[in-house]
Formats: structure tokens, sequence, C-alpha cells
């Protein structure tokens, strides 16, 4: 389908809730909103649009030209924005260089760290590059140990206005490890009191921190600090019952990852200084060189586990691609922000970020579903996860002939679903998004756990949703009918 060719305009709805607009008929009426939307009680917190793609028509609507958070909804944007910009086979690189010749296996030099921001290096990418550093020959370093992190500007959290100890608000560096997360573990200690180690585990290697520690406190929850070279957090030692474990942010993830790739050195013999941190990386000879996968499957895997840190990076690294210079994620969210009007024909969407995590993004249901339109053709539909139908007891509804691929959205109070539901015969895209500014407002950036009633909100919005898709799919694609059995003889 043709750029921008569905039209975002919808009928005045003509009387409330009740008489929720159907522009445009598809093989027969198809139930209308009215019915999930009233029951979850979130009418006026929410926006939705569907259209049928065969030829561009909005075909039931509600609030569609209202901009609501889309939360990691946002996320469909940041995959094309970055396919646009660098294509399905890009690769991240990070490199090992040599900044002098390697005498008798000596470094007569620097040896750097360079990272590329990948955003999927774990602790076992970095053991494979030492072992491979140690191939090459070399068995010690006269020199410095240097961590480039320049290649994407520093960011200590996604959204400072977001609980700063959850691993889906990380920090971004040109250099990220393990997600930017470090685990914290516990067991019963001496006197009532856990003990416990922060780690950056792999699947083969261990690695215990000395950079990143800890520290007993009282009520929840974790809170964080920078003293010096070290980042520190106070642990709810009440809470750490028996034995458990936690995964935290690493906030200086420079640090954290030139910290266990010196251990793992170690472990194959080599010696190194302290890491020292460096924006770009000096010249020199490339010793080892690791890629990651191809951002094609890169964004698969950030649409299906919705991984904050992966679209911040590969947004950041779109605009670099366009020539731009962003100094943090929201610079960078506004290249693509201006990217998507001038695309996609869009007039009121706003991005803040590329991952979602924050609730001043704006996107409209019928913004949302012209942009669907546009891409159905594209790799979009293969990219996004295929979502269960659920019938109203919440079993799996079986609809073999129907497949839901889409990315949903979750804030406190403010939940999203976007997509497509394919048929035999034709797509729909679709987009509903719910929120409440009201509720949002009342949240403190410091408080533990979920703020009360968004459990139960949120429960409301998923059902809704379940519903509207239930409605739509088995509506628009009722199986064939059974055929009589014919008896023999």
């Amino acid at each position: 389908m043709s750029q921008g060719s569905i039209p975002v305009s919808r009928r005045q709805v003509l009387s409330g809730l009740a008489a929720a607009a159907i522009l445009a008929p598809v093989g027969g009426a198809l139930a209308g909103i009215s019915d999930p939307v009233a029951r979850s009680g979130l009418a006026e917190r929410t926006g939705v649009a569907l259209a049928d793609l065969r030829d561009g028509g909005l075909i039931e609507s509600w609030r569609a030209e209202t901009g609501q958070p889309p939360a990691s909804v946002l996320k469909i944007m940041t995959t094309l924005y970055a396919l646009d910009a660098l294509g399905p086979d890009y690769r991240f690189t990070t490199r090992i260089i040599a900044t002098g010749p390697v005498d008798d296996g000596v470094l007569k030099g620097d040896l750097v760290l360079a990272g590329d921001g990948d955003p999927l290096l774990d602790t076992d990418d970095l053991k494979r590059m030492a072992a491979a550093l140690i191939t090459r020959g070399v068995t010690g370093v006269s020199g410095r140990f240097l961590v480039a992190e320049g290649a994407l500007p520093f960011t200590e959290a996604v959204d400072p206005g977001q609980p700063m100890y959850v691993g889906y608000n990380p920090a971004i560096s040109g250099l990220n490890l393990n997600f930017n997360r470090v685990w914290v573990e516990w067991q019963p200690g001496k006197g009532g009191r856990p003990d416990f180690g922060f780690a950056a585990p792999g699947r083969d290697f261990r690695v215990r921190l000395a950079g990143i520690g800890g520290e007993l406190g009282a009520a929840p929850p974790p809170r964080h600090r920078v003293e010096g070279t070290r980042e520190i957090w106070t642990l709810p030692g009440r809470e750490m019952k028996g034995r458990g474990g936690v995964w935290l942010p690493a906030r200086r993830p420079g640090a954290y990852a030139g910290e266990v790739f010196r251990d793992l050195a170690a472990e194959f013999g080599l010696a190194l200084p302290a890491a020292e941190l460096v924006g770009d990386a000096p010249p020199g000879e490339v010793l080892v060189a690791h890629e990651s996968a191809a951002l094609d499957e890169i964004l698969h895997g950030m649409l299906r586990y919705s991984t904050n840190i992966t679209a911040e990076i590969v947004g950041l690294r779109a605009s670099q691609a366009r020539g731009l210079d962003p100094t943090d994620v929201g610079e960078s969210a506004a290249a693509m922000t201006e990217w998507a009007r001038a695309r996609y024909g869009l007039t009121e969407a706003v991005f803040v970020n590329h991952s979602g995590l924050s609730a001043l993004s704006l996107w409209s249901p019928a913004e949302t579903v012209k942009v669907l339109a546009a891409e159905a053709g594209g790799a979009l539909p293969r990219l996004l996860r295929e979502q269960a139908l659920l019938g109203p007891d919440r079993r799996p509804l079986v609809l073999p002939h129907v497949r839901v691929a889409a990315k949903s959205g979750t804030l406190f109070f403010a939940s999203g679903l976007a997509g497509y539901i394919q048929g035999p015969d034709r797509t729909l895209a679709f987009a509903i998004y719910s929120s409440d500014a009201d509720l949002r407002a009342t949240i403190r950036p410091d408080a533990a756990g979920r703020p009360p009633g968004a459990r139960g909100w949120a429960g409301r919005a998923r059902g809704m949703q379940q519903a509207l898709l239930r409605d739509w799919a088995t509506e628009a694609f009722p199986p064939p009918p059974l055929r009589p059995m014919h008896r023999p003889g």
C-alpha cells in the first residue's frame, strides 16, 4: 500500500459511546466498540482505531485523533526509523585496539576496549574477545587499559522521572554490557543479616564485581549513589530473606564493562591495569572484533521482549547514520518525530525517546493506524510478536485462519496495543490506547512497588483490548461453515 494512503479523519460520534462510529462496514457489520469499552470503565480515557487495509478506510474509531502515551508501542516507530537509516543487515562492532606494536607478547602501547553501542553485548562475548586476544599472542601490556564509550552519548537513565532502581530504566553508553544490569544475590548470613554480592553472570563465567557494591539499609526501594569510581546500592535488608537475587541497573556502563573485561583477561593470564574511561577510541590496529547480530534480528528481539535499552540504542544510531549528532535520547527522538511526520504525513505525534518509557510521548490511534497501513507490505508484520487471542474465559481462542501480530505497551495507568489482524483474504490494522493522566500525577518517582490501583486498572485495559480483538477477529474472519457429512450408501 502506498505511503499515507489511509485517511485519518473519522465521523463525529453521534451520541456518546453507544454510537461509536463505523465508517465502512467490512463483509457485514463488525461488532461496535461500545460494549468492550463501556464494560472496561475506561471509555473517557480510551482511543481506538481500526482500518481495513484493502481500501484504506477506517472501520471503527473512538476518540481516535487524541494523542495518548503509546508506551512501548512506540518501539514500532523506532523499528521503522532504524531500518530506514541502517538497513536490516547492519551490525554493531566492538573492538580491541592496540595503539602500538606487540613485541615478544608485550603490547608496547595502550590496549583499548572500544564500544560501538552493541545492545546485546554480554559477559560471554567479552570472554570470547579476551580469549581471542590471547590467541593473537598478547601476554602483557606496557601502557594503559582504555575503555572507549563515546560511540553513543552517555545517558544515566532513559527517563529520570521513572524509578532509578528498575532495570527497564537503564543507562545508555557507547559500551553496554548485559543490558546494563548487574546481578545482586544474597543468602542468610551471621546475626540474621544477609550476605550479598554483585556479579556479571554469563553462561560460563561469573565475574564478581568490585566497582559496584552495596550496603544494607532498612526500607525499600534500593537507592543508588556514586562514590568516586564506585557505584553503591543501599539495599533493603529486611526484604532480603532466605536466598534470592535481583537485577539492578549499572549506571556507569563503561566502567562496568571495563572491570568485567579486565577480570576475564586475568582468567586467561593477561594482567591489565585498572580501566580508564575515554570518549573516542584512539587510532591503532584492531586485534579483535566482535560483531553483533544483524539489526533485523535485534529488532525482532526488541519487539518481542520490549527491551528499552535496545530501542534507545538503535534509535540513537539511526540518528547518527542520518548525519546528526544527538547529545541525548531526547534530541534523537525529536529527529525521529520530524522524520515520521515527513514520511507518513503525521501532524500530531510527538516522541521524547525511542522506547516509550515516558508519558510525554503522544501518538493517536488514527495516526498509528496510518503508519501501520503504510508498512503493511514491509518487514514490520513479520517482526512483530504474534499475540494470542483469548476467549471471555481467558482461555486461548483458536482461530487457525487468523494471525494477530502486535506490540503492547504499559506504563502505570497507561496501556496500549497496536498491530495487525491477518486473515485469509485481507488484513486489518488497529491501535488501542488508554491512559489516565490524573492517576499518573499521583505517582511518586521514589515510591517502591506498584502504585495502588495500578494492577486493577491495567487488567481492565488489557481485558478491553482482548475483547476488541476477539470481536474484530471473529466477525471479520468467521470460520468457514462445516460441510455436512454424507453417509455412505
